[in-house]
C-alpha cells in the first residue's frame, strides 16, 4: 500500500511538472557554424535597476552552437502561455523569430544548415504561421518597407503597413478554420500586435511629416491630432493581449492622454507625468479595465511604480499604495514599493547622506565619509563616462570647491576592465561597485535613471537628491551645488 501511494504521489508530481513547463528542441542533421538563442519573455513586474519595476524580464534559457551540439532540448518553467524570441546569428545573418509557447507544449526547431527553420511538436501551426507573418516588433518591419531616414513622408510605408495588417488578419482566419481549437491566448497575441503595429507606424510617419526632420517640439494642434488618432484607432482586447509590448505601449498612452491633457507635462517637471495627472491615470486605469482584471493588475502597478519612482515627493506614491492594497491585496508588489517609498523619505534636504564604501581606480577603498570638508556632487553612471562630458563645465567653474563623484552602477563590468577608463582630474573621485555595493546603493539612495545626481554638503548632509539630467547647462544640479556651497 505504502509502494503505490509513493508511486501516486511521483506520478501526480510528474503530472504536475509536465503542467507547468513546456519544451523546445534546437537541432541540425549536420553541424555548421550558427549560434542559437532562445528568450522567454516574461510579462511581469520585477525590479530593475534605474527604473524601478521593469514590466517584462527576458530570460535567457538556451543558447546553442551548432558547431559543437547538433540537437539539445531545453524545458520552460510556465504557467501560462508566453511567447519566446529564436534568435539565429552565423554567416553574417541575424533573425529573430517569436514563438509561442504554453504549458505542456513540446516544440522542435530544426534549422537545416542556414537561418531557415521547420518546426515539428503539438504548436508547430503556431510557429510556422508567426515566422511568415510577424518580426520581433514593428521597427523591423521599417526597412523592410524601404523606409528613409532622410526622407519626410515615406508614404509607401503607411500603405505596406495596411497592407501587412490586411494581410496577417486575412492569414489568421485561414488559419483558425484549419485550427479551430487555437489557443485564445495566441489569437489574443495575434490581434493586439496587428492592431497595434499598423497604428504605431502611421503616428511614426505622421509625426515626421509635422518635424519635417528637424529635431523640435509639436504644436499643440500637431500634439493633440496625434493622441487622437491613439484614442480612436485602440481597441480593448482580452487579459492575453498583454503578451504584446505594443499592446501595452498603447494601452498605457489609451488611458494617460485624457489625464495629461487636462495636466500638461512641464519643463519643471522635467517633462514626467505630474502627480496630479498620475492620481487621475490611476483612477481612469481601475475605472475603464474592471472588466479585464489583468490589464487592471498590470496598469495599477505600473503608475504605482510610476509614481514611486519618477515624482520626487513620495505623498502621491503613499496615496495610491493606500488604494492598491486594498484593490490588489495579494500583490507580491506592495512590499517592494512601500520600501521604496520609506527610502525616499530618509532621503529629505537636510538629512545626513547614507554612507558607502566602493573602490576607486587604484583599488583603495573611499568612503563618502572621507569626503567631507567639500560639497559632493554624487553622480550615479549607468554607462562607463555617462554624464562626464556634460558635467565638464561644471567640474571647471568649481574647481578646488567641489567633488564630483562618478560612481558606475552596471553590473557586470569588471574592476579590471573599468580602471582604464577611470581617470582621475582634480576634485574628481572615479568609484566602482560591486553588484552587492550597487544593490546597497540602490536601497540607500533609490537610485533612478531619471534622477542620476545627489548633492550633499560638506558636513556630510544632503542638500538636493532629486536633481534630473539637463541638457546642455544642467540648471537645477548647478543651483543646488550653490545652495551648497
Amino acid at each position: 500500500m505504502k509502494r503505490i501511494s509513493v508511486l501516486l504521489l511521483t506520478f501526480i508530481c510528474l503530472q504536475s511538472f509536465a503542467q507547468n513547463t513546456a519544451s523546445v528542441t534546437i537541432t541540425t542533421p549536420a553541424k555548421f557554424e550558427a549560434q542559437i538563442t532562445l528568450i522567454l519573455e516574461d510579462v511581469h513586474f520585477h525590479p530593475n535597476l534605474g527604473i524601478g519595476l521593469s514590466d517584462v524580464e527576458l530570460v535567457t534559457v538556451a543558447s546553442v552552437n551548432l558547431i559543437e551540439k547538433q540537437s539539445e532540448k531545453v524545458s520552460v518553467a510556465i504557467k501560462e502561455p508566453k511567447m519566446m524570441r529564436l534568435q539565429f546569428s552565423g554567416g553574417g545573418v541575424n533573425k529573430t523569430r517569436m514563438l509561442f509557447i504554453q504549458p505542456g507544449d513540446d516544440l522542435t526547431a530544426t534549422f537545416p544548415g542556414n537561418s531557415d527553420a521547420t518546426f515539428t511538436g503539438n504548436t508547430a501551426v503556431y510557429q510556422t504561421f508567426l515566422q511568415k507573418h510577424f518580426l520581433e516588433n514593428q521597427y523591423q518591419y521599417l526597412p523592410v518597407f524601404g523606409y528613409r531616414p532622410a526622407q519626410i513622408e515615406n508614404k509607401a510605408v503607411v500603405q505596406q503597413s495596411d497592407s501587412l495588417k490586411q494581410a496577417r488578419l486575412t492569414a489568421y482566419q485561414q488559419f483558425k478554420s484549419s485550427n479551430p481549437n487555437a489557443s485564445p491566448a495566441f489569437e489574443a497575441y495575434v490581434n493586439a500586435t496587428t492592431q497595434t503595429e499598423s497604428a504605431v507606424i502611421k503616428r511614426l510617419i505622421q509625426e515626421k511629416i509635422m518635424r519635417r526632420n528637424r529635431v523640435s517640439r509639436l504644436e499643440p494642434a500637431q500634439q493633440k491630432e496625434l493622441e487622437d488618432f491613439t484614442l480612436s484607432e485602440f481597441k480593448v482586447l482580452p487579459d492575453d493581449a498583454l503578451l504584446s509590448q505594443s499592446y501595452r505601449d498603447e494601452l498605457r498612452n489609451w488611458v494617460s492622454i485624457p489625464s495629461i491633457r487636462k495636466f500638461p507635462l512641464s519643463a519643471s517637471t522635467n517633462y514626467e507625468i505630474s502627480a496630479d495627472a498620475l492620481k487621475e491615470i490611476y483612477a481612469a486605469s481601475k475605472t475603464r479595465l474592471q472588466a479585464y482584471p489583468k490589464q487592471q493588475a498590470y496598469l495599477l502597478t505600473y503608475w504605482l511604480n510610476y509614481a514611486a519612482t519618477a515624482v520626487p515627493n513620495p505623498e502621491t506614491a503613499k496615496t495610491l499604495l493606500a488604494d492598491y492594497k486594498t484593490t490588489l491585496p495579494q500583490s507580491q508588489y506592495t512590499d517592494y514599493i512601500s520600501k521604496l517609498i520609506a527610502t525616499k523619505e530618509t532621503l529629505k534636504s537636510g538629512a545626513a547622506a547614507p554612507e558607502f564604501t566602493l573602490l576607486s581606480g587604484d583599488s583603495s577603498t573611499v568612503s563618502l565619509s572621507q569626503l567631507k570638508g567639500k560639497p559632493v556632487c554624487l553622480v550615479f553612471a549607468f554607462s562607463i563616462g555617462q554624464h562626464e562630458p556634460a558635467l565638464k563645465a561644471l567640474e571647471d567653474k568649481y574647481k578646488g570647491k567641489v567633488t564630483f563623484v562618478y560612481t558606475l552602477m552596471t553590473a557586470g563590468i569588471p574592476l579590471h576592465t573599468w580602471k582604464p577608463y577611470a581617470t582621475e582630474r582634480a576634485d574628481t573621485k572615479h568609484l566602482w561597485a560591486s553588484e552587492e555595493n550597487i544593490d546597497l546603493l540602490k536601497e540607500k539612495y533609490a537610485v533612478d535613471i531619471r534622477y542620476p545626481f545627489a548633492v550633499i554638503d560638506a558636513r556630510g548632509n544632503i542638500v538636493e537628491r532629486w536633481i534630473p539630467q539637463e541638457f546642455p547647462n544642467n540648471e537645477t544640479l548647478d543651483a543646488a551645488i550653490q545652495k551648497a556651497l
